[in-house]
Protein backbone atom coordinates (compact mmCIF):
# COMPACT_ATOMS: atom_id res chain seq x y z
CA UNK A 1 0.00 0.00 0.00
CA UNK A 2 1.26 3.48 -0.89
CA UNK A 3 1.46 6.20 1.71
CA UNK A 4 3.27 9.20 2.23
CA UNK A 5 6.30 9.54 4.15
CA UNK A 6 8.92 11.93 5.40
CA UNK A 7 12.28 11.28 3.40
CA UNK A 8 15.42 12.48 4.31
CA UNK A 9 16.45 13.87 0.61
CA UNK A 10 19.94 15.50 1.43
CA UNK A 11 21.87 16.87 3.90
CA UNK A 12 19.24 18.72 6.15
CA UNK A 13 16.44 18.64 3.43
CA UNK A 14 13.46 16.92 4.00
CA UNK A 15 10.75 15.76 1.43
CA UNK A 16 7.74 14.05 1.17
CA UNK A 17 7.73 10.86 -0.76
CA UNK A 18 5.49 7.80 -1.28
CA UNK A 19 6.33 4.60 0.92
CA UNK A 20 5.11 1.39 -0.08
CA UNK A 21 3.87 -0.12 3.03
CA UNK A 22 3.92 -3.53 3.61
CA UNK A 23 1.14 -5.71 4.92
CA UNK A 24 0.97 -7.39 8.31
CA UNK A 25 2.41 -10.50 8.52
CA UNK A 26 0.99 -13.08 10.91
CA UNK A 27 2.13 -11.32 14.13
CA UNK A 28 2.31 -7.66 12.81
CA UNK A 29 -0.23 -4.88 12.61
CA UNK A 30 -0.59 -1.76 10.19
CA UNK A 31 -1.11 1.40 12.24
CA UNK A 32 -2.26 4.31 10.47
CA UNK A 33 -0.36 7.10 12.32
CA UNK A 34 -1.27 9.60 14.11
CA UNK A 35 2.11 11.51 15.36
CA UNK A 36 5.66 10.66 15.56
CA UNK A 37 8.18 11.40 18.15
CA UNK A 38 11.41 13.10 16.70
CA UNK A 39 14.24 11.11 18.18
CA UNK A 40 18.05 12.63 18.36
CA UNK A 41 18.98 9.56 16.21
CA UNK A 42 16.46 11.13 13.74
CA UNK A 43 17.80 14.67 14.28
CA UNK A 44 21.17 12.59 13.46
CA UNK A 45 19.81 11.20 10.13
CA UNK A 46 18.75 14.22 8.87
CA UNK A 47 22.72 15.26 9.00
CA UNK A 48 23.24 11.95 7.18
CA UNK A 49 25.02 10.53 10.10
CA UNK A 50 24.23 6.97 10.81
CA UNK A 51 22.10 6.65 7.43
CA UNK A 52 21.00 3.23 6.67
CA UNK A 53 22.24 3.57 2.69
CA UNK A 54 22.60 6.80 0.73
CA UNK A 55 19.59 9.37 0.57
CA UNK A 56 16.57 9.62 0.00
CA UNK A 57 15.88 7.38 3.01
CA UNK A 58 12.46 7.23 5.32
CA UNK A 59 12.90 7.66 8.83
CA UNK A 60 11.10 7.60 12.29
CA UNK A 61 10.64 4.48 14.74
CA UNK A 62 8.31 6.62 17.54
CA UNK A 63 5.25 5.98 16.47
CA UNK A 64 1.35 6.48 18.01
CA UNK A 65 -1.71 5.93 16.14
CA UNK A 66 -4.43 3.49 15.56
CA UNK A 67 -4.88 0.13 14.24
CA UNK A 68 -5.74 -0.21 10.84
CA UNK A 69 -5.61 -4.03 9.92
CA UNK A 70 -4.13 -7.25 12.03
CA UNK A 71 -2.19 -10.30 11.86
CA UNK A 72 -3.79 -13.30 11.43
CA UNK A 73 -1.80 -14.75 15.39
CA UNK A 74 -2.20 -11.11 16.65
CA UNK A 75 -4.30 -11.15 19.69
CA UNK A 76 -5.17 -8.36 22.10
CA UNK A 77 -5.44 -5.67 19.59
CA UNK A 78 -8.06 -4.94 16.57
CA UNK A 79 -9.04 -2.47 14.06
CA UNK A 80 -10.09 1.04 16.14
CA UNK A 81 -7.66 0.45 18.93
CA UNK A 82 -5.37 3.07 19.64
CA UNK A 83 -1.63 1.79 20.28
CA UNK A 84 1.60 3.44 20.88
CA UNK A 85 5.00 1.56 19.53
CA UNK A 86 7.89 1.03 21.90
CA UNK A 87 9.60 -1.11 19.87
CA UNK A 88 8.94 -1.21 15.64
CA UNK A 89 11.49 -0.40 12.56
CA UNK A 90 13.20 2.85 11.51
CA UNK A 91 10.41 3.52 8.83
CA UNK A 92 7.50 5.08 10.80
CA UNK A 93 7.39 8.72 10.11
CA UNK A 94 4.48 7.74 7.21
CA UNK A 95 0.93 7.58 7.30
CA UNK A 96 0.62 4.08 7.80
CA UNK A 97 3.30 1.96 9.11
CA UNK A 98 3.28 -1.89 9.41
CA UNK A 99 5.43 -3.51 13.07
CA UNK A 100 5.38 -6.30 15.29
CA UNK A 101 2.69 -6.43 17.30
CA UNK A 102 5.06 -7.15 20.59
CA UNK A 103 6.20 -3.64 20.39
CA UNK A 104 2.84 -2.28 20.68
CA UNK A 105 1.15 -1.25 24.18
CA UNK A 106 -2.95 -0.61 23.99
CA UNK A 107 -3.70 2.86 24.79
CA UNK A 108 -6.96 4.19 26.35
CA UNK A 109 -10.20 4.61 23.65
CA UNK A 110 -9.85 8.41 23.90
CA UNK A 111 -6.23 9.73 23.05
CA UNK A 112 -6.92 13.47 24.12
CA UNK A 113 -3.56 14.85 22.51
CA UNK A 114 -1.17 12.46 20.47
CA UNK A 115 2.11 14.07 20.93
CA UNK A 116 1.84 13.04 24.71
CA UNK A 117 1.73 9.07 23.99
CA UNK A 118 5.06 8.84 22.54
CA UNK A 119 6.06 6.32 24.71
CA UNK A 120 9.16 5.13 22.88
CA UNK A 121 11.90 6.94 24.37
CA UNK A 122 10.32 5.57 27.68
CA UNK A 123 11.22 2.00 27.27
CA UNK A 124 14.57 2.87 26.34
CA UNK A 125 14.75 4.57 29.57
CA UNK A 126 12.95 1.69 31.49
CA UNK A 127 15.37 -0.79 30.12
CA UNK A 128 18.48 1.10 31.48
CA UNK A 129 17.07 0.69 35.01
CA UNK A 130 16.82 -2.72 34.39
CA UNK A 131 20.19 -4.12 33.23
CA UNK A 132 21.64 -1.38 35.22
CA UNK A 133 20.25 -3.31 38.28
CA UNK A 134 20.71 -0.56 41.04
CA UNK A 135 20.67 -2.03 44.61
CA UNK A 136 19.47 -0.57 47.77
CA UNK A 137 21.08 2.88 49.03
CA UNK A 138 23.41 2.83 45.86
CA UNK A 139 24.72 6.13 45.56
CA UNK A 140 23.36 7.08 41.56
CA UNK A 141 25.58 9.61 39.64
CA UNK A 142 23.17 11.05 36.44
CA UNK A 143 25.30 12.86 34.30
CA UNK A 144 23.12 14.88 32.01
CA UNK A 145 19.70 15.86 32.62
CA UNK A 146 17.70 16.64 29.02
CA UNK A 147 14.42 14.82 27.49
CA UNK A 148 16.20 11.05 28.16
CA UNK A 149 17.81 12.17 31.86
CA UNK A 150 14.91 13.34 33.05
CA UNK A 151 12.61 10.59 32.25
CA UNK A 152 15.76 8.34 34.11
CA UNK A 153 15.34 11.08 36.83
CA UNK A 154 11.72 10.21 37.24
CA UNK A 155 12.17 6.27 37.56
CA UNK A 156 15.12 7.27 39.72
CA UNK A 157 13.03 9.67 42.27
CA UNK A 158 10.05 7.37 42.03
CA UNK A 159 10.77 3.42 41.32
CA UNK A 160 14.10 2.80 42.65
CA UNK A 161 16.35 1.77 45.27
CA UNK A 162 18.76 4.23 45.11
CA UNK A 163 20.16 6.04 48.11
CA UNK A 164 21.36 8.98 47.18
CA UNK A 165 21.39 10.80 43.68
CA UNK A 166 23.86 13.71 42.42
CA UNK A 167 22.84 15.04 39.32
CA UNK A 168 24.95 16.75 36.57
CA UNK A 169 23.83 19.72 33.83
CA UNK A 170 25.08 22.30 32.26
CA UNK A 171 22.06 23.95 31.35
CA UNK A 172 20.30 26.45 34.29
CA UNK A 173 16.65 25.33 32.64
CA UNK A 174 16.91 21.94 32.83
CA UNK A 175 18.58 21.74 36.07
CA UNK A 176 15.77 23.61 37.22
CA UNK A 177 13.67 21.00 36.02
CA UNK A 178 15.93 18.21 37.46
CA UNK A 179 15.65 19.78 41.29
CA UNK A 180 11.34 19.92 40.92
CA UNK A 181 12.27 15.70 41.53
CA UNK A 182 13.83 16.60 44.98
CA UNK A 183 9.90 16.19 46.66
CA UNK A 184 9.45 12.84 44.56
CA UNK A 185 12.77 11.67 46.27
CA UNK A 186 12.35 10.07 49.72
CA UNK A 187 15.42 11.50 50.90
CA UNK A 188 15.75 15.24 49.84
CA UNK A 189 18.85 16.07 51.90
CA UNK A 190 20.54 13.11 49.90
CA UNK A 191 19.53 15.14 46.54
CA UNK A 192 21.49 17.60 44.65
CA UNK A 193 21.36 19.02 41.22
CA UNK A 194 24.83 20.55 40.14
CA UNK A 195 26.30 22.36 37.47
CA UNK A 196 29.54 20.33 36.78
CA UNK A 197 31.72 23.97 35.27
CA UNK A 198 30.49 25.40 38.38
CA UNK A 199 33.09 26.03 41.61
CA UNK A 200 30.75 24.13 43.74
CA UNK A 201 29.96 21.61 40.99
CA UNK A 202 33.57 20.98 40.16
CA UNK A 203 33.93 20.95 44.61
CA UNK A 204 31.40 17.63 44.43
CA UNK A 205 32.70 15.89 41.60
CA UNK A 206 36.21 15.97 43.08
CA UNK A 207 34.40 14.76 46.57
CA UNK A 208 32.90 12.07 44.62
CA UNK A 209 36.31 11.16 43.08
CA UNK A 210 38.01 11.29 46.47
CA UNK A 211 36.02 9.01 48.49
CA UNK A 212 36.09 6.38 45.75
CA UNK A 213 33.46 7.13 43.32
CA UNK A 214 29.89 6.43 43.14
CA UNK A 215 28.36 3.16 42.96
CA UNK A 216 26.18 3.52 39.71
CA UNK A 217 26.65 6.10 36.97
CA UNK A 218 24.51 6.65 34.26
CA UNK A 219 25.95 9.03 31.26
CA UNK A 220 23.20 11.16 29.36
CA UNK A 221 25.89 13.76 28.56
CA UNK A 222 25.87 13.33 24.71
CA UNK A 223 29.34 14.56 24.48
CA UNK A 224 32.80 13.34 25.18
CA UNK A 225 33.24 15.55 28.36
CA UNK A 226 29.77 13.91 29.47
CA UNK A 227 30.83 10.70 29.17
CA UNK A 228 34.64 11.47 30.72
CA UNK A 229 32.97 12.91 33.46
CA UNK A 230 30.95 9.92 33.97
CA UNK A 231 33.47 7.33 33.70
CA UNK A 232 36.05 9.36 36.40
CA UNK A 233 33.39 9.39 39.34
CA UNK A 234 32.41 5.50 38.64
CA UNK A 235 34.37 3.63 41.48
CA UNK A 236 36.00 0.38 41.03
CA UNK A 237 34.08 -2.30 40.26
CA UNK A 238 30.83 0.36 39.99
CA UNK A 239 28.88 0.44 37.43
CA UNK A 240 28.52 2.41 34.36
CA UNK A 241 25.53 3.16 32.29
CA UNK A 242 26.11 4.68 28.92
CA UNK A 243 22.42 6.16 27.80
CA UNK A 244 24.45 8.43 24.91
CA UNK A 245 23.96 6.83 21.35
CA UNK A 246 27.94 8.53 21.04
CA UNK A 247 28.21 9.02 17.09
CA UNK A 248 32.06 8.69 17.21
CA UNK A 249 34.70 7.30 18.74
CA UNK A 250 35.39 7.61 22.20
CA UNK A 251 38.09 6.89 24.05
CA UNK A 252 39.05 5.06 27.94
CA UNK A 253 41.48 4.32 30.68
CA UNK A 254 41.46 0.79 29.65
CA UNK A 255 43.98 0.61 32.50
CA UNK A 256 41.22 2.05 35.07
CA UNK A 257 38.32 -0.32 33.27
CA UNK A 258 40.59 -3.62 33.79
CA UNK A 259 41.93 -2.79 37.35
CA UNK A 260 39.15 -1.34 38.49
CA UNK A 261 37.19 -4.13 37.39
CA UNK A 262 33.98 -1.54 35.79
CA UNK A 263 31.04 -2.85 34.65
CA UNK A 264 29.53 -1.51 31.59
CA UNK A 265 26.18 -1.32 30.43
CA UNK A 266 24.29 0.21 27.53
CA UNK A 267 21.23 1.69 26.67
CA UNK A 268 20.42 0.01 23.59
CA UNK A 269 17.32 -1.92 22.95
CA UNK A 270 19.98 -4.50 21.31
CA UNK A 271 21.46 -4.93 25.30
CA UNK A 272 18.71 -7.04 26.01
CA UNK A 273 17.30 -9.72 23.91
CA UNK A 274 13.78 -9.60 25.73
CA UNK A 275 13.62 -5.77 25.46
CA UNK A 276 9.45 -6.35 24.21
CA UNK A 277 8.65 -7.88 27.45
CA UNK A 278 9.82 -4.32 29.00
CA UNK A 279 7.19 -2.58 27.20
CA UNK A 280 4.15 -3.28 28.59
CA UNK A 281 6.25 -2.84 32.25
CA UNK A 282 7.33 0.35 31.02
CA UNK A 283 3.20 1.60 30.26
CA UNK A 284 2.33 0.16 33.35
CA UNK A 285 4.84 2.42 35.53
CA UNK A 286 3.21 5.27 32.59
CA UNK A 287 -0.55 4.38 33.99
CA UNK A 288 0.77 4.69 37.44
CA UNK A 289 2.43 8.19 36.93
CA UNK A 290 5.75 6.96 37.65
CA UNK A 291 6.87 7.95 34.13
CA UNK A 292 5.64 10.86 32.16
CA UNK A 293 7.17 11.56 29.37
CA UNK A 294 4.37 13.48 27.59
CA UNK A 295 5.65 16.81 29.74
CA UNK A 296 8.95 17.26 27.81
CA UNK A 297 7.28 17.55 24.70
CA UNK A 298 8.10 21.02 23.54
CA UNK A 299 8.14 21.32 19.87
CA UNK A 300 5.04 19.77 17.15
CA UNK A 301 5.17 20.20 13.38
CA UNK A 302 2.58 19.22 10.26
CA UNK A 303 4.31 16.28 8.64
CA UNK A 304 3.55 18.06 5.25
CA UNK A 305 4.65 21.89 6.44
CA UNK A 306 7.86 22.12 5.54
CA UNK A 307 9.13 25.38 6.97
CA UNK A 308 7.77 23.86 10.33
CA UNK A 309 9.28 20.70 10.03
CA UNK A 310 12.76 21.99 8.85
CA UNK A 311 12.61 24.71 12.47
CA UNK A 312 11.91 21.61 14.09
CA UNK A 313 14.33 19.64 12.69
CA UNK A 314 16.78 22.49 13.27
CA UNK A 315 16.42 22.43 16.95
CA UNK A 316 16.37 19.01 17.63
CA UNK A 317 20.21 19.49 16.18
CA UNK A 318 21.31 22.58 17.96
CA UNK A 319 18.82 22.29 20.90
CA UNK A 320 17.69 26.58 20.47
CA UNK A 321 14.27 27.67 21.55
CA UNK A 322 14.37 25.92 24.59
CA UNK A 323 13.93 22.61 22.62
CA UNK A 324 13.51 19.09 24.26
CA UNK A 325 11.40 16.83 22.62
CA UNK A 326 9.55 17.40 18.99
CA UNK A 327 6.77 15.46 17.44
CA UNK A 328 5.58 15.28 14.16
CA UNK A 329 1.89 15.27 13.29
CA UNK A 330 -0.13 13.17 11.07
CA UNK A 331 -3.48 15.20 11.21
CA UNK A 332 -3.93 19.01 12.16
Amino acid sequence: MLAKGVFVEDYMKLGIREYDVPEPKANEVMIKTKAVGLCCWDSWLYRGVNAPGPYPYIIGHEGVGVVEKVGAEVTGLKPGDNVSCLSGHNQMMCEYSTVPAAGLVKLPDVVEDWAKVVYEPACCVTNLLNITDIHMGDHVVLVGAGYMGLQTLQLLTRASQAGRITVFELREDRRKMAMEYAKDFGSPESFAVLDPESEEGKKVVADIIAKGGADVVIDFGASDSGFHLADSMTKPAGKLTIGSFHRSDVTFNGTKWHLGGLYVYNLAPMSNPHFKEVCPRCYAMIRRGVLDPGKFVTHTAYYEDMEAMDYMFQRACDKGDNYMKGVIMFEK
